[in-house]
């Protein structure tokens, strides 16, 4: 199955926003989006290791390779949500007369 493409064209002078600022650990748990708190639990984890004298200890990269695994599985469960609610369209019950196909 081929994956739906998040590319679009773009109008003239149309600018990107410019990319938010992670949350921290503190409001990404306020907000209650599990997404953010991943995110926020990712980076705390990222900047340990780049600090820290033993940053090659497994147990830190495998908490990295799981977190982001798990951003990944719930950036592709929201993807889907957002995919399938695009394409059920509102329509009312009418009884089919049989005729046209």
């Amino acid at each position: 199955m081929a994956r739906k493409s998040h590319l679009r064209g773009v109008a003239p002078g149309e600018v990107a926003e410019p990319p938010k600022e992670p949350l921290s650990l503190l409001d990404a748990v306020a907000s209650g989006d599990r997404l953010e708190i991943l995110k926020a639990q990712r980076q705390i984890i990222a900047e340990g290791l780049m600090k820290a004298g033993d940053n090659t200890r497994p147990q830190y990269s495998n908490e990295l390779t799981k977190l982001s695994n798990a951003i990944a599985e719930e950036e592709s469960r929201r993807s889907a949500e957002s995919d399938e609610a695009s394409v059920v369209a509102e329509l009312e019950v009418e009884q089919w007369d049989g005729t046209g196909y």
